[in-house]
């Protein structure tokens, strides 16, 4: 028992358990890719439903019945969203489309490489004309490529309301058969460590929903003033890209830069759309994620920056949409296994 009592007061056991802690999850993310992404998204759900299923319950519902309700009723929501937005977004991304056909990217091309030929002289408007062509052909194989991804994605994430249920439907069994499997020394440590990780998680999530939803309105108010055509279209592409950690700004500003090109054959909106999409960035990290995410997060700057580029480096995009939160639960973790390891005497006879 002395020894035992050793190592878990040795600096061994704290640095075996931060390898383990960076170890397990970058093997589990690299090679169940799609696995995890379905789990992912399903726990996600049940965080953002949990409460109110657990209103209903307290009120004397079956739980199950309490699901099927909330299910219910966000399906309806969402049905509704679709009557009153699809016709406006169909009738603009089908324009969209017609935007972008062989023809008129021609005529595009041809007076915009004359305009900066214009612009800047010993620049010859063929070269110009054969740069774009290229940048667009690998931007529409990269965009082509992207949209299959996500085709693929959305078949495999069809199953995720019946996880989604099961996770609902069970979670304090869940909670209660895992806390339970913990030796009686581990209980109470275990215990504060999930309703840590619970909480911190479902504020998260829930402050991520209200973040992107109020930057897409921000954006789509922006282009509608400047008078930008698919304002509605381009301001939720914002809102959506705007969970990608630094780049998503600029990379949600990329089709409403493409399609102000075609509307007006000219870069006389590139300097409104950096104002806009630098304005909005600053409302978001100014007034939107203090008010939101103040109680929740409390990382450096430079901490974040190395566990969104780690994210990146193991997931691609989504792994830079999943490291805040995936170095939450790493770090609530080891904080309080280190404080249970001191105050709950488990290391003691």
């Amino acid at each position: 028992m002395t020894d035992e009592k050793n190592f878990f007061r040795s600096r061994h056991w704290k640095v075996f358990l931060v390898t383990m802690a960076i170890a397990v999850p970058m093997f589990v993310l690299s090679t169940f890719h799609d696995l995890f992404l379905i789990l992912v998204v399903s726990f996600i759900l049940t965080f953002i439903l949990k409460p109110m299923v657990d209103y209903l319950e307290n009120l004397g519902a079956p739980r199950w019945l309490g699901i099927l309700t909330v299910f219910v009723g966000l399906g309806s929501i969402v049905v509704l969203g679709i009557v009153l937005l699809l016709p406006v977004i169909t009738t603009q991304a089908t324009q969209i489309v017609d935007a972008f056909s062989k023809e008129r990217l021609s005529v595009m091309l041809n007076d915009l490489s004359m305009q900066i030929s214009r612009q800047v002289p010993f620049l010859k408007s063929e070269a110009i004309r054969e740069q774009l062509n290229n940048s667009l052909v690998s931007f529409g194989k990269a965009a082509g490529e992207t949209l299959s991804n996500l085709l693929g994605t959305a078949a495999s994430l069809m199953i995720v309301p019946f996880i989604t249920f099961f996770l609902l439907n069970d979670y304090y069994r869940i909670q209660k058969s895992f806390v339970r499997s913990m030796s009686n020394k581990y209980f109470e440590m275990t215990l504060n460590i999930i309703h840590k990780i619970e909480d911190q998680l479902s504020k998260y999530i829930q402050g991520t929903v209200i973040e992107s939803a109020v930057v897409a309105m921000l954006y789509a108010i922006s282009y509608f003033l400047l008078g930008i055509n698919y304002a509605t279209v381009l301001g939720l592409i914002g809102g959506i890209t705007n969970v990608i950690p630094f780049a998503g700004p600029f990379i949600g500003a990329i089709p409403v830069l493409l399609i102000s090109i075609i509307q007006f054959g000219d870069l006389s909106m590139l300097p409104w759309i950096i104002i806009i999409t630098l304005a909005v960035q600053q409302i978001d990290q100014v007034l939107i994620q203090p008010a939101v995410f103040s109680r929740i997060m409390n990382i450096h700057p430079l901490t974040m920056f190395i566990v969104i580029l780690i994210g990146n480096e193991i997931l691609g995009v989504l792994g830079m949409v999943l490291a805040i939160p995936m170095y939450t639960i790493i770090l609530v973790t080891a904080k309080e296994t280190n404080w249970g390891l001191k105050h709950y005497r488990i290391t003691q006879v």
